[in-house]
Parts: C-alpha cells; structure tokens; sequence
C-alpha cells in the first residue's frame, strides 16, 4: 500500500526558512492565520490514514509527493491524502492500472473533487474498495505532441495554452475537423471531464460527467473583429467552442514567439516557440479513481450554481 502525502504550507516555510512568512506568522497576520489550523488539521489526517491503514492489515509505505516516482506506484492501491493537487501530482506518476484513492486532508478549507474520502471517513472507504464493493472508475485523461516530442505524462485536469505573459496576446492557428482558425485571444483551455469542473467551467464551459471520453476546448476572450477588407481566407470566429472525440484530435500551431502549454496547473510548462504545432487527442492510459455517490454529488451541485 502507498501512502502519498502533501506537506503543508506552513511546513515547507518552515523548511525553507522563508523569512517573510515566518515574520507574518509571528505577528499574526491575517494573511496567514489559517495556515496553523490548516497545518494541524493535514498533519492529523496523515496520522489517522496510517493507523486506518494499518488496522485494515496493510504495510505502508510513505512518500511525499515531490518524491514520487512512476516505479513507486506500479500495481498498487495508492492513497493520496491531501487535496486535489495531491491526486493530480500523484496521477502524472502514473501510466499502468494502478488505482488512486483520494483522502482530503482538510474538508473546511478544501473542496476534493478527486477525493473519496476524509480522515473520518477514510476506514469505511477503504474497507469497500479492499472488499470490492466499491470499484475504481476510469477517467479520460489527455496527452500531446509538440513537433515530434510526446508529453512524459497525461494531464488528469486540464492544459492551458497561450503566451508566457498573461498580459500579451495569444496569437494561433487551431485546426479541428477540417476547419482552421486563426485565432487571437487570452488563451485556450482544454480540459478532460474530470477537470471540466475546474478551470474550464469558470471560463464558461460544460460541465461533463465523469465517465465522458470527450475533451472539450475553450478558448478564452477571443478576439472576433472582422477580417481586413478583401481578406475572404481569415476565419477568427469559428473553433472557439467544441468537444474532441475519442478518436479525435486537435493541432494547434503557434504564431507565438514565447507561447507556453502548461499542464495540470501553473507548476509545469512546456515552450511551444513560433511555428511549433502541439497535437492533442485522448490516446493514452486512463486514470483508475476511486469515486463515491458523495464525489458524483458535489459534481452535480457545481452543475447547478
């Protein structure tokens, strides 16, 4: 069994000795008030999925998350206890059928989309999914190529593409279906269903349900002035909005000198330069997450807000 862990914000200040967050600690802050309690509450979350761990019979080994290796997790039952960022950090190590049990470490502070389960709630989960009544779901995950380089791993949520500085102007032809579109815009975002709940649907997409293989493409804040006379070949409108099928894809080219793709959040980017073309499909391994009625109800909640 493998026990990934999180560490807390006030912990890694603590370890790099970051001075202007010790000094606001130390005087009470209001920006940093809630990382004591946030602390307190993930650190005994840790300790009580251990011992959960261990009641049930299971030797644990723990990593922290930034150590993770692909050759920890193969063909176990790997419990992530954190939040969300904890699974997806933990779902780019792996690429076989491992299964991924999310704990979140902090239910007043954190949401858990991908998580099962809270320290409280932890042994009932576990006890289902070691029983086999309660069984991992595959999630669509989603991949690229930039020029002949593959991504080294899925994103699980979401990738964004665009220029390095979100100030500028993301300028790109996208060709799907047959139909290009040169497009200038704040960027794209293209997500799986899983993180159709995320960042997508704040920049005005749908939300999916979570066994949907589909990826969907949304571009943000895209500039639709009309061509420049006599221009009859420029389309600018089209492309904005639409899914990517199974056995689709999508090539975007840049026109960008510092274009990025950064993938499952701000933490990994990758250059796409001028004239670089990134083809994204959903052709690579799923994720196995173990999903409760409760997971499958906040989705649905965040439906109707």
């Amino acid at each position: 069994m493998l026990l990934v862990y999180k560490k807390s914000q006030l912990r890694l200040a603590v370890e790099n000795k970051n001075a202007r967050i010790t000094a606001l600690l130390e005087h009470d802050d209001v920006s940093v008030l809630p990382l004591r309690a946030a602390a307190r509450a993930h650190d005994d979350s840790v300790a009580a999925v251990e011992a959960a761990l261990k009641a049930a019979g299971c030797v644990v080994h723990r990593v922290y998350r930034a150590r993770l290796r692909p050759e920890d997790t193969r063909n176990r039952l790997v419990v992530t206890v954190g939040g969300d960022g904890t699974v997806l950090d933990t779902s780019h190590r792996i690429l076989d059928d491992s299964v991924v049990l999310g704990v979140n470490s902090d239910p007043d502070r954190s949401i858990g989309f991908f998580c099962a389960a809270t320290a409280a709630s932890f042994p009932e989960v576990l006890e289902q999914v070691l029983g086999g009544t309660l069984t991992p779901m595959p999630l669509q995950r989603l991949t690229g190529v930039i020029d002949d380089k593959a991504f080294s791993f899925p994103a699980l949520n979401e990738i964004l593409i665009g220029h390095k500085s979100p100030a500028s102007t993301s300028r790109y032809l996208v060709d799907h279906g047959g139909t290009v579109a040169d497009h200038k815009s704040s960027g794209v975002y293209v997500s799986t269903a899983a993180g159709s709940t995320a960042a997508m649907r704040s920049a005005g997409g749908v939300l999916q349900e979570l066994d949907d293989q589909r990826l969907q493409w949304r571009t943000r804040e895209l500039l639709t002035l009309a061509p420049a006379a006599g221009d009859t070949t420029t389309d600018r409108t089209s492309n904005e909005h639409f899914f990517i099928g199974v056995d689709d894809e999508v090539t975007i080219t840049s026109r960008m000198r510092e274009g990025r793709v950064w993938i499952d959040g701000p933490h990994v980017a990758l250059d796409l330069p001028m004239g670089a073309r990134l083809t994204l499909s959903g052709r690579c391994p799923p994720l196995h997450l173990v999903v409760t009625a409760a997971m499958q109800a906040r989705r649905h909640a965040a439906r109707l807000r």
